[in-house]
């Protein structure tokens, strides 16, 4: 599980194949599924342009260049009302559904990009109890 730059990091090593043995990967709130995409968007910018400044490495940091040609573990992808965030995973989970990959994407649009992680885990939080959910149904 990751939240924003953990959750491009989790995406990015999960798809590649760098965990061994993940059962399920936890992906909360982050535009840099694909980064070629979000530079075209005008999306580099701020945070991104200062931790990817190199457009030669984009498709090999983006966790979308990993996602075709095989199944990969079940995956819950969450969004917050940031910026574009539904649409960039709306667009990832796609990409992960047409593998065959069983995806739960959870509609965040209630919560910030900073309290979508703060909130995870209190007592009544939509999403911890979704991800609980989730976990139990592929977890068995």
């Amino acid at each position: 599980m990751g939240h924003s730059a953990g959750c491009h990091l989790v995406a990015l090593t999960g798809l590649r194949g760098g965990l061994p043995g993940v059962a399920a990967l936890i992906l909360d709130d982050t535009r840099a599924y694909d980064l070629e995409a979000l530079a075209r968007s005008g999306g580099m910018a701020g945070v991104y342009a200062r931790a990817f400044p190199d457009p030669a490495q984009w498709r090999a940091l983006s966790p979308v260049t990993y996602v075709e040609g095989r199944k990969h573990p079940p995956t819950f992808i969450a969004h917050s009302r940031a910026k574009a965030r539904a649409a960039d995973a709306q667009a990832f989970a796609g990409r992960l559904k047409a593998t065959g990959t069983r995806v739960t994407l959870f509609d965040g649009s209630a919560y910030s990009h900073m309290s979508i992680n703060r909130d995870f885990g209190t007592e009544g939080d939509a999403l911890t109890a979704a991800v609980m959910a989730f976990l139990r149904a592929s977890l068995g």
